[in-house]
């Protein structure tokens, strides 16, 4: 493979793996620089030992992430934390399909509170799996440990992330927040969009929906607003749906190319998350 061969071929995952990075790391300069150094090590690999790039790809992006998350942990893993072999074990309490989409849903959501409270390989199992449906195999090989472990840490950080107790979304006041957010954002609307975002608002997104350069995680009521203005065009484009059976908003005709996931207590906006990347969108049940 030339390197011209190799540029292409990186940046077509390129979106994918800054998605990854940062729904792990929660960070947009330490996902950069995760892909920047993954793109390091694929232009020195030997293509020979790449059979599926994007695996490969996702594989060294997971590590290296691990490697930050290990790096920014100053307290040692308890001995119950660690990878542990799992014989005969039967199904966890939400490994059936529907638990599964739930939890994706609340973590596309709120990732970004649940996950600073897990071990990073808890970290890495549950939002490789829930959020973008790598199999435990895959999981397993990228953590070096076996797929019962895998599903064993996934399971764990489940139950750690129930036990934080969201708010359900789904009510007549949801309904109400997220219509007006869609009104608002169509006309241009500042003093709507004010009224309904709390002031610590925080906007992630997928690479896949941004321009070159703009960051998946803005903070702030004044950043939301600006970013939202400047989007109109795209947000004449959008409708109401239920997205996993909570209000949300989706982006064009048929099969939306982005979805809006929302977070809202007490009436205001806390956080929402414009999905884009092919992986997470599949794993959303949308309907208008």
């Amino acid at each position: 493979m030339s390197s011209d061969q190799a540029a292409v071929a990186f940046d077509r995952e390129r979106p994918h793996l800054l998605a990854v990075a940062f729904r792990i790391l929660g960070s947009d300069a330490d996902a950069q620089d995760v892909v920047q150094d993954a793109w390091t090590r694929y232009a020195r690999a030997d293509p020979a030992d790449i059979r599926n790039t994007q695996a490969w790809l996702t594989t060294v992006v997971t590590r290296l992430c691990l490697d930050v998350l290990r790096r920014s942990h100053e307290t040692p893993r308890r001995p119950e934390e660690l990878p542990t072999p799992a014989t005969g074990e039967s199904p966890a309490a939400g490994e059936n399909p529907e638990d599964v989409a739930l939890l994706a849903a609340e973590l596309t959501a709120a990732f970004t509170v649940v996950v600073e409270e897990l071990t990073p390989p808890q970290r890495v199992a549950l939002i490789l799996h829930d959020v973008f449906g790598a199999p435990f195999d895959e999981i397993a090989h990228i953590l070096d440990t076996t797929p019962g472990s895998a599903k064993k840490l996934a399971s764990r950080a489940r139950g750690r992330v129930r036990r934080t107790g969201w708010p359900d979304a789904e009510s007549r006041e949801a309904d109400r927040v997220v219509t007006a957010f869609m009104k608002a954002a169509q006309q241009g609307d500042i003093d709507g969009l004010v009224e309904v975002l709390h002031p610590d608002v925080v906007r992630t997104a997928d690479p896949q929906v941004l321009r070159p350069g703009a960051p998946q995680r803005v903070h702030g009521i004044e950043a939301v607003v600006e970013e939202t203005r400047a989007m109109r065009s795209a947000a004449r484009r959008a409708r109401l749906a239920r997205i996993d059976g909570r209000p949300g908003i989706a982006v064009g005709p048929g099969r939306p190319r982005a979805a809006l996931v929302f977070h809202i207590a007490g009436g205001l906006i806390v956080r929402y998350d414009v999905v884009a990347d092919p992986r997470r969108l599949a794993l959303l049940h949308i309907e208008d």
